[in-house]
């Protein structure tokens, strides 16, 4: 091969290794570019999905004040009790009673209101409330009428006027250029924005031809709510995003020709997409492979079964087991500990109903998150799976876990209120170490205390005072409050729990949690205490004595057991 020949394959050999990274790169980078801009406009579009939702729920919650279980006249009273509710929640233009001819009369502004009806009502989750885009002539305000009927032809209504459903969530780089819509589940438009509306709104007497590039390869992204009949439609045009990626843009150009193999392996290793963490959850919970353990929950006063506390396990398909540590805050900050929860008391109820209907006396704990208080869907939930089975509402207690906090104490209250009148109980798990504190206790109308490990392992041999244990425990009975100590592991910590007057215990002293044969086996074994004969004589033993000896033999029996 001669000279010239040899120098000719090698440009173009050279001009070919100089192009591919150049177009690899930039085909990467285009790929890369919009699924950033998806996730981003994903992310923005779940936020301002959020924004309306807590506005909507502010205004159910606002309607729920007020006497809605009957037909309401309008009277100067319930016009004064309006006013003072849309002064107090200001995303709410108007309120009052509306017909079926969508006139809102009773107003807490003024005497009566025709909206411009812009779509047919929608019906949420529930069948009383309904949604609807509406037009106020008078106002000049556009926006979601939510109406709760309360009789024939008569609903409580409240406005929420459009410029309350914000939507001004977009990355910054690009959202001058994004448009977004917060639509009903029809279609409806509800209001919206755009690069044109904004223009028009700013400069309303300006003549302008819009710009092509607002509407042109638009990258899009819906958001749907799970609550509510409304969802977030948004879009961003692709060459907006692309510039703002210019000056990387440039570097990589650069580099390419001289580091073309790099580029390539770069564009490998970023083109393989990573399962998010919750994935594996979301997974594991479709196959039902969460499953509830039962730590057992000892009278200590009486020395009897008092019941369990279900706990969660993650059985995975090799049989490995993985505590809630591995897993429970993936779950609780993506939402999975809802259905993760639901999958449990399914199972709870399975496993328990024929046992738990044979020992009524005895009690199983299931752990709620503060997602759970958001809305009725637990009271739901408990209503449908225990309603006819032989675990009774009464032997069922429900803990709320200071972890994380709960948004609304208030809608948190009505929900374990509808919680207490099934019968069943509700308790503040690990009482002092969270966010809520003694709030929760005094707000909540709690049940049941339960002392977190952290004090009671202050418990040391030969102590006369726990004062954070003494607290906790004088401060429930005195609330007429049970009182649950967690973590017990030695024999000083029984005796003293027991001198304050603690009612029950949970701990490795007693037993771990126990999977669902091993615990019904337990309550074959032991659950029976509580039916014998409690009485001694008199000359044998005094009551105090006695309580201690049952207890000190249920602490055995479970040990050997």
């Amino acid at each position: 091969m001669n000279r010239r020949l040899r120098s000719a394959i090698l440009l173009i050999i050279g001009g070919v290794l100089g192009i591919v990274p150049v177009l690899a790169a930039n085909l990467f980078m285009r790929d890369f570019v919009r699924s950033q801009a998806e996730e981003r406009l994903s992310l923005a579009a779940d936020r301002l999905l959020l924004n309306v939702e807590q506005v909507v729920q502010e205004s159910i919650d606002v309607i729920s004040l007020l006497p809605h279980r009957s037909r309401p006249s309008c009277t100067a009273s319930i016009r004064k009790q309006f006013h003072l509710l849309q002064i107090r929640h200001h995303v709410l233009h108007d309120i009052g009673l509306l017909n079926d001819d969508r006139e809102l009369y009773c107003s807490s502004l003024r005497g009566e209101v025709k909206f411009q009806v812009r779509s047919k009502p929608v019906t949420s989750q529930v069948d009383h409330l309904s949604f609807q885009s509406v037009y106020d002539d008078i106002s000049r305000k556009q926006g979601l009428l939510v109406a709760w009927r309360v009789a024939e032809n008569v609903s409580i209504a409240a406005f929420i006027p459009d410029d309350h459903l914000i939507l001004n969530s977009m990355p910054i780089e690009y959202a001058s250029a994004s448009s977004a819509s917060v639509m009903l589940a029809t279609g409806s438009v509800l209001v919206e924005t755009s690069p044109e509306i904004r223009y028009r709104k700013k400069s309303p007497f300006a003549v302008f031809d819009p710009d092509p590039a607002w509407t042109r390869d638009l990258i899009k992204t819906i958001a749907r709510s799970s609550r509510y009949p409304v969802m977030i439609w948004a879009g961003v045009p692709f060459e907006t995003v692309w510039m703002t990626f210019s000056g990387a843009m440039d570097l990589i150009n650069g580099l390419a020709i001289l580091i073309g193999a790099m580029i390539m392996f770069f564009f490998v290793r970023l083109s393989v997409k990573k399962e998010p963490p919750s994935y594996s959850i979301e997974e594991g919970i479709k196959k039902r492979e969460f499953i509830p353990y039962y730590q057992p929950v000892i009278d200590i006063q009486t020395g009897r079964l008092a019941g369990c506390e279900v706990l969660v396990r993650w059985r995975k398909p090799d049989g490995s087991i993985l505590s809630p540590g591995s897993f429970i805050d993936t779950a609780e900050a993506t939402g999975l500990a809802m259905p993760m929860t639901t999958l449990l008391i399914e199972q709870v109820e399975e496993d328990l109903s024929e046992a738990y209907a044979a020992h009524p006396q005895l009690k199983a704990g299931i752990n709620l998150f503060n997602r759970h208080f958001d809305d009725l869907g637990i009271v739901g939930d408990i209503e449908r799976i225990f309603g006819n089975s032989g675990v009774r509402f009464n032997q069922l207690m429900f803990e709320v876990t200071e972890r994380q906090p709960l948004d609304n104490l208030d809608r948190a209250r009505a929900i374990i209120a509808r919680i207490q009148a099934l019968g069943s109980k509700v308790a503040l798990d690990d009482a002092g170490t969270g966010h809520g504190g003694f709030a929760y206790l005094q707000k909540l109308g709690m049940d049941v205390i339960k002392i977190d490990k952290l004090f009671v392992d202050s418990i040391e041999p030969g102590v006369e005072m726990v004062p954070i244990v003494d607290s906790l425990t004088n401060m429930a009975m005195g609330m007429g409050m049970t009182v649950v100590a967690e973590g017990v592991e030695t024999e000083p910590q029984l005796d003293y729990l027991r001198s304050i007057g603690v009612h029950q215990a949970q701990g490795y002293l007693f037993a771990p949690a126990l999977p669902a044969k091993a615990y019904l086996e337990l309550i074959d074994a032991i659950g029976g205490m509580a039916g014998k004969d409690d009485k001694v004589s008199g000359d044998a033993q005094g009551p105090e004595d006695y309580r201690a000896t049952q207890s000190d033999q249920m602490v055995q029996s479970v040990a050997n057991f």
